[in-house]
């Protein structure tokens, strides 16, 4: 009997079917709810991230507000109060956003939420100090030094403004990196003026502060800006600030170069003022307007290239113009003091007026006598211009050109006794070589080794040329190795320059310095000198001045040539994009010269090759003719034997001995040499025309730079005699004004230094 299994009813089947429905979306619920917490969670850690580069933007901004007003950086907070606390040393603490706000910045975030890294210390460049640490630059017409310090009195002290920030900025950038300083842990470690570092959100390392890394804790270190916040093990961001960058913030080349352009004013009133006392109308003029243009010469050469226009800019310009013409320019000096009233009271950029400067310093010594308007009581009517005396320059002039000429001619001369001794060299080689025919065939009409004769005369030709090569292409290597050796002497310098250029900027400016103060007195023993030979007729006076002038000058003149190569090589280290090129070239040339040589060695090898063979050759066709044997000399109606050699048993009795002979025509054709036989002399009869004639062609090049010479010498003769014969015209118009007295002039200085601080 079969048994029967009940099947399951339809409400079990669908009761079954329901809970795996309930199980499927209970799973997708689950994941879509994961899913929406890894989107927000990555959403906020981006967004923290924005709001933290916010709050150190903030902060940072905050910084330089405070150091705008208060000229320095505040110290950092180290009890968390929100205020500074610069009782002690302590470099790296919280932002004091306190004292931040009571200098009317806002930082941007709450008490204690930022860390804070500040330069300071004993040096000069701790940046949380404001004191008198900047003084203008000031100009030593006693040739002294340019960069003295004006040191009260009569400049007045504690004038504490933005330059005193920007020179502690100064010393910063120019003080390399040591233990102690400020700095950041990038690789390698750069020193800082300040740094921030916000926290993020985590404690990511686990050592219970919010700050990660070297952030912690109270060293004078903050982590490398570029190191990337991973959530894993760093989430901190910092921002630092290198002194550079603050330089550049606060403008600080700009605003120091336009207050020492307007002290380097001053100066000039000084100057004038002393030399007005001492009567400008005398010789002691030209000491007026050396000094004048060594001044303008040092602002040229420290680079003072400022922009911007401004009141206090114009004023600036106008001041120097009044004050290098001596007031013969009314309407500047009348301009100016409508500009210094707003330079008393406007801050901003000084630019001085270079050219104008120098157009006035040239109006000036063209006008002569107009000096005497720096007397306002003088009339321009009354006075005359006194005209350039250029009559040494024109005697030197005419000296060149009459030199030049006979120069000229003394190469035209060597020139035309050359071809006489060329015509004398060609007619003795004649001479040698049909002497050597003569003996070969021993007065006979002919010979049976006549040929041998001309094959020699070729072989030795083909020598010399290849003897020509081998020199040529020894000399391109001698001079391309030299090429070589001082290319590679010149790339190190320089890559020596690149890489210690701070600290030899510093020695070359002391090795300056000394050489300015051995310099001066020679200088003025030698000025001095010559005013004493100008102002007598005694003969003897003037020789013996002279001497001692010559002396002096002796000294003189390696000094400042040291001095011109010492400034040269200054500018370029002061120049770096320059300095870089010239690097960059250096390594050119030498890739260049390194080529050149290697394809002069390869021409010399070849020419090597080529005087051997052509060597190898002579010496065969020498020994052919020198030692020919048996050879006839008449055939009808008798024969005639002639025989040359060394060998045995080879001339027969009744043979000419020709040996002796043709040996003695060889040597006086071919010699002297240390063997003929095996090379010819390269000053023999056979190759003194070809010497001679070279010498020629170098002769005629030289008469093309004699030419050139002489047209350079004319033209500059014609020019010095049109300015003899037509000097400049006479246009004094006006009245005088008196130049800006000294202590105007230091009045406007100091207040510009005062106001030029502010921004």
């Amino acid at each position: 009997m079969a048994i029967r299994v009940p099947l399951p009813s339809r409400r079990t089947v669908q009761r079954g079917f329901g809970l795996l429905q309930v199980m499927l979306l209970i799973a997708v619920l689950g994941g879509l709810a994961t899913m929406g917490y890894l989107e927000w969670r990555e959403r906020t850690a981006v967004e923290n991230a924005r709001l933290e580069r916010l709050h150190l933007s903030q902060a940072d901004q905050a910084l330089q507000t405070f150091a705008t007003v208060a000229r320095r950086l505040p110290c950092p907070d180290t009890d968390r109060d929100g205020v500074e606390d610069c009782g002690g040393t302590e470099q790296k603490g919280w932002l004091p956003a306190t004292t931040l706000r009571m200098a009317g910045a806002d930082p941007g975030v709450d008490i204690g939420q930022i860390r804070y890294l500040v330069q300071r210390g004993a040096g000069d460049f701790d940046l949380t100090v404001l004191d008198d640490a900047w003084r203008p630059l000031e100009y030593d017409d006693d040739g002294a030094t340019f960069f003295a310090m004006r040191d009260a009195p009569p400049y007045q002290e504690n004038i504490r403004t933005l330059a005193d920030f920007c020179q502690r900025l100064q010393a910063g950038a120019d003080t390399a990196l040591a233990a102690g300083m400020a700095q950041v842990n990038a690789a390698p470690a750069r020193a800082v003026a300040y740094a921030l570092a916000h926290p993020g959100d985590e404690d990511t390392d686990g050592d219970g502060s919010l700050f990660d890394g070297a952030n912690t804790g109270a060293t004078s270190v903050l982590e490398d800006p570029q190191r990337a916040p991973l959530l894993a093990t760093y989430d901190d961001i910092v921002l630092d600030r290198p002194f550079g960058a603050l330089q550049t913030a606060f403008h600080c080349n700009v605003l120091v170069d336009s207050i020492n352009t307007v002290a380097l004013a001053h100066d000039i009133s000084s100057s004038v003022d002393e030399m007005k006392e001492e009567n400008i109308e005398s010789a002691e003029r030209a000491i007026i307007f050396a000094s004048i243009g060594a001044a303008i010469t040092a602002v040229e050469t420290a680079g003072v290239v400022l922009e911007g226009i401004s009141d206090a800019g114009n004023a600036a310009g106008e001041w120097a113009a009044c004050i290098a013409s001596l007031g013969i320019l009314a309407n500047a000096c009348a301009a100016a003091g409508i500009h210094t009233t707003s330079a008393a009271l406007t801050a901003g950029v000084i630019v001085a007026n270079v050219a104008s400067i120098a157009a006035n310093v040239t109006a000036a010594v063209l006008a002569g006598n107009a000096l005497a308007l720096a007397d306002s009581d003088v009339d321009a009517s009354s006075l005359s211009c006194s005209v350039p005396d250029l009559t040494d320059q024109l005697n030197q002039a005419q000296g060149e050109l009459n030199d030049a000429i006979a120069d000229r001619q003394a190469i035209v001369n060597e020139i035309a006794a050359k071809q006489i001794e060329l015509s004398n060299a060609i007619a003795a080689r004649n001479q040698a070589i049909a002497s050597l025919r003569f003996w070969v065939r021993w007065g006979y009409p002919w010979s049976s080794i006549d040929g041998r004769v001309d094959t020699l005369l070729s072989s030795a030709a083909t020598w010399g040329t290849a003897n020509n090569s081998y020199s040529d292409a020894t000399t391109q290597v001698a001079l391309y190795q030299d090429a070589v050796t001082n290319w590679t002497a010149t790339r190190d310098d320089y890559a020596n320059m690149i890489a210690n250029r701070t600290s030899m900027i510093g020695q070359l400016q002391s090795e300056i310095a000394a050489l300015d103060t051995q310099i001066a007195p020679l200088s003025q023993q030698v000025t001095s000198l010559n005013q004493q030979i100008s102002a007598t007729s005694d003969p003897d006076l003037i020789a013996s001045l002279t001497a001692q002038r010559d002396a002096v000058q002796t000294q003189l003149t390696p000094l400042q040539t040291e001095r011109l190569e010492k400034t040269a090589r200054l500018s370029l280290l002061q120049d770096a994009t320059a300095l870089q090129n010239e690097y960059d070239d250096a390594v050119t040339e030498l890739a260049t010269a390194q080529s050149n040589l290697a394809a002069a060695q390869a021409a010399q090898t070849a020419a090597l090759t080529s005087i051997n063979s052509a060597q190898s050759s002579y010496a065969s066709n020498y020994n052919s003719l020198q030692n020919p044997g048996r050879y006839q000399l008449q055939v009808l109606p008798s024969v005639v034997w002639a025989c040359s050699t060394t060998a045995i048993n080879v001339c027969q009795p009744g043979d000419i001995n020709t040996y002796s002979a043709i040996q003695t025509a060889l040597n006086d054709l071919f010699g002297p040499a240390t063997n003929v036989a095996l090379a010819p002399g390269p000053s023999s009869r056979y190759f003194r025309p070809e010497q001679i004639q070279s010498e020629i062609d170098e002769l005629n090049r030289s008469l093309a730079a004699a030419d050139r010479r002489i047209d350079a010498a004319q033209d500059s003769y014609d020019s010095l005699a049109a300015q003899v014969a037509n000097p400049p015209p006479c246009n004094i118009t006006g009245s005088g004004v008196t130049p800006m007295p000294p202590d105007a002039a230091e009045s406007i200085l100091i207040n510009v230094d005062i106001k030029g601080g502010t921004r």
